[in-house]
Order: C-alpha cells, then structure tokens, then sequence
C-alpha cells in the first residue's frame, strides 16, 4: 500500500485491540515538540519481534527528534552532609578481613565517591552534621568516617533543626545538598510530639517553598552493629544494642529542580530493587513527545478496521492533529522522552495508574496496558515510552487533547516504614513517625502543585 499523496491522510487508521500496544511499524513518520510544564525499577520493553519487524519496514531516513537538552548542561555543585551522632554509628562499624562493610557503608561511599568524581559535579563538599553547625571536611577524612572512623561522633541534633543549619549554608539554595541520615525524631520536649509535621514544615518552608527547591527522598536498609537510640525510650531501653539487626536510612537530595534531577540520574547510584522513593517539586519543562502516526500493509496487525482516522495538520508534524469519523473511535500513539524523571516515575505499572488524559467537551483514554518502555525500536530512537490513546467523542469545533502527570503526593511506602514505637526493631523496616516526617516535608510545598508535565495537541474535527 504505497503512501498516499494527500498530506492530511499520511495517517495512522489505528484500531488495534484495547489491551496492550503492538509495536510493529511501518512507514513511521513521526516528529516532536516541546512539553510544556506545570511543574515531579524494571521497566516493560517492547517485544523483539515487534522491534525486529518495525527496524525491517521503517524508512531509511526517519527524521530525528528535536533535542531539548541544553547545548552544555550546567555543572552541579554539591554538598555533601552526613549526620555523625552516637545512633548513627552502628551503621559504621569498624570492619575486618572477617566481615563485611554494611550496605550503609557501600552505598554512601560508593556515592560520595561518585559525587567526587562525576563530570556533571564542579565542585563537591564534604561535611559532617555535628551538633549544632555542619563541619567541613576532605573527602578522604569524609570517607574514613564512613568505614569506621567514628570516634568525633557527638550528641545528635535534633531533625528539624539539623535541617534548618544545613540549608541555612552560604550558597546552599543554589546548590544540590545531600543529607544522609537515619531521620529518627524524638522531640526532647515531649509535649511537641504531636506537632512534628508543622516543626518539620517550618525548618524547610523558607528554603523549599520560598526558593522553589525540590527534595528527593530515597529510603534504604542496612546492617546496624552497634547501640540503637530509639525515638521511644523505655524504661531499661533507652539505647538498644543490636549485632546482627538491620535499620533504615535515608539520602535526601534538596536543591534546584533541575539539578536534583540531574544528580538523581547522573551522579547517584541506580535504585536497588528495595530503594523507596519520594519526590517533591520536580518539574520537567523541556520533554520530547511526538504523534506517532502510520500507514500499514494489508494483514497487518494494525491494519485499518471499522474506525475514524487521525493525520498531521497542514501534513506536517506538529501539535495540530485532524480527525474525522470519530464517532467510530480514532485510536492512536504518542511516543514520549521520560528519561529526565526518576527511575520510579519512568515505571510504566506507575504511569499507567497515574497518567491523566482530558479532552474538555469530549471523550478520550488512555487504553489499558499501552503504556510501555521503548527498547531497539530503531525508528524511535529518541523516545523511552509510548502510550495510546483513544477517542470517541470530539468537540465540533475542535478542542484539546492533554496528557498530564500530576505531582504525585506522599507514596505509600511511607505509612507501611513508618511507626509509633520504634524501641523493638523488628525485622520490617521502621522509622519512628516517618508519615508524620513525610507529611511535614510536603506540606513545606504549595497546597496545589502544578503537574511534572504537560503534552498537548490541538484537535480539529475533519467530519
């Protein structure tokens, strides 16, 4: 079936079963434009047959997308906390040719030194949290520290004004500041038990809200060999010693939007398979997104069935589409770059339960099961995902189609970790009020957050 002439009809006649995404293409034109934006794990691939077939029948020379990645990205400069206090010292213990470091020990000083070494990172400091101000320190001072060397190790602080002296350093707004800690809370004053959210609010509303900062929380669990100081003291418990029990931690990334996601995804460490993860204010205003629109042979899957059809505007790529016959369903596909979001964002189990698609006056969805990861499909080399849509109802003069990410709130982990008596660790991750800790972080952002991203067409109706 060669391509027709007419360009309003270099289209895709898409009515493909509503359970899944088939990626066998052929004649691919497609294009990109611009998100625009409001605002913040194994990934599915596509088959290999379907990629094998779509590289077998795509065009020699399919057009390239836009690039909306700076020319030169902006060196990241980064500092570098770690809380030193007597309960975080069983995270580091002193190690043998006998024994193992703990995952503490590996992680944070696989990150530190990826922090030192990175070519996205101009200038790293290191500093340890003691008591009331942060202390500078070198890097290999700084990673002595973390295999054992904890002999300066002080009363802790306590969290909420940790954070305030933290993000209080020279510079610190315009910097990517990574704080590790174990985030146990107990206020000393006990009568201020219940305000924990509104004391965390406070140590971070001036340089979250006010700044626009963003804060990416990533939960993990080690080995602890040493004296627990829980948030819960009992009588006879008010340190618990443990040898062979495991206790959670947490990396928080505050700064810039753009550069905590940048150092989320070119300087950290990739999540492991138990990493938790969180993210407020992350906004990503430059993502590519195309249309994806084909014509297909005789006997193809996506061949042409009872439906209405979608071609370019103007027959060119762009965020005009026109329709016609859509009372008879127009079905079609957008292929999007997600690579700038978090590894938990780019999950598609997570987009799918999470995108959302409007057509104000009209009728439109996301098909079940569309949302996929792009792997080896050749004439989409620029994208990481695509998804389909379907319409059935258009408004007579037209309207617009967006698709949208909206930020999402305090994930669930967060109440599963989180608890109100943190003086028996059991073998489930627990942090003493961890929801409260959560609830606080996020309430240091406007009520309403705008959405991570916006894709938008302009529809017109054909008929």
């Amino acid at each position: 079936m060669p391509l027709t002439t007419d360009p309003r009809r270099r289209a895709a006649i898409l009515s493909a079963p509503s359970s899944g995404w088939p990626l066998r293409l052929r004649h691919l034109l497609y294009g990109a434009v611009l998100l625009t934006a409001a605002s913040c794990g194994g990934e599915t691939t596509a088959t290999e047959k379907a990629a094998a077939t779509e590289e077998a029948t795509a065009p020699a020379a399919a057009p390239a997308a836009k690039s909306t990645a700076p020319a030169a990205a902006t060196p990241l400069n980064v500092s570098m906390f770690l809380e030193l206090s007597g309960g975080m010292k069983g995270f580091m213990p002193v190690n043998t040719p006998a024994t193992r470091p703990t995952e503490f020990q590996e992680r944070v000083s696989q990150l530190a030194s990826r922090t030192r070494s990175s070519p996205a990172v101009n200038d790293a400091q290191f500093l340890l949290a003691l008591k009331e101000t942060p202390t500078a320190t070198d890097y290999n001072h700084f990673r002595s520290v973390v295999q054992g060397d904890t002999h300066e190790a002080a009363l802790g602080t306590e969290l909420p004004s940790m954070l305030e002296n933290i993000l209080a350093q020279p510079n610190a707004a315009g910097r990517v500041n990574v704080i590790v800690s174990d985030f146990v809370y107990g206020p000393e004053n006990k009568a201020m038990s219940g305000q924990m959210p509104v004391l965390i609010t406070d140590a971070l509303a001036t340089s979250v809200s006010k700044k626009q900062l963003a804060v990416a929380v990533l939960g993990e669990t080690s080995a602890f060999r040493g004296s627990f100081h829980p948030a819960v003291k009992k009588k006879g418990r008010e340190k618990v010693t443990l040898t062979n029990g495991k206790l959670p931690y947490y990396i928080w990334v505050v700064g810039p939007a753009a550069a905590v996601g940048r150092y989320v995804n070119e300087v950290m460490p990739a999540p492991g398979p138990q990493t938790q993860q969180a993210y407020f204010g992350l906004r990503f205003p430059k993502v590519p997104y195309a249309a994806v629109l084909t014509q297909v042979p005789p006997g193809s899957p996506l061949g042409p069935r009872q439906g209405g059809s979608v071609s370019f505007s103007q027959g060119s790529v762009s965020t005009s589409l026109d329709m016609a016959d859509v009372k008879d369903t127009v079905n079609f596909a957008v292929a999007l770059d997600l690579r700038q979001l978090p590894a938990a964002w780019r999950d598609p189990k997570f987009l799918s339960q999470n995108l959302q698609v409007a057509l104000p006056g009209g009728e439109v969805r996301l098909v079940k099961n569309s949302v996929q990861a792009l792997s080896g499909v050749a004439a989409l080399p620029n994208y990481s995902h695509v998804l389909r849509l379907r319409l059935t109802a258009l408004p007579k003069a037209g309207g617009r189609l967006s698709i949208s990410l909206p930020a999402p709130g305090v994930p669930a982990w967060v109440a599963q970790w989180s608890t109100d008596d943190d003086n028996q660790p059991g073998p489930t991750p627990r942090t003493y009020r961890l929801t409260e800790i959560m609830t606080g972080l996020r309430d240091a952002f406007p009520p309403q957050l705008p959405p991570v991203f916006t894709a938008a067409f302009t529809l017109s109706n054909d008929d």
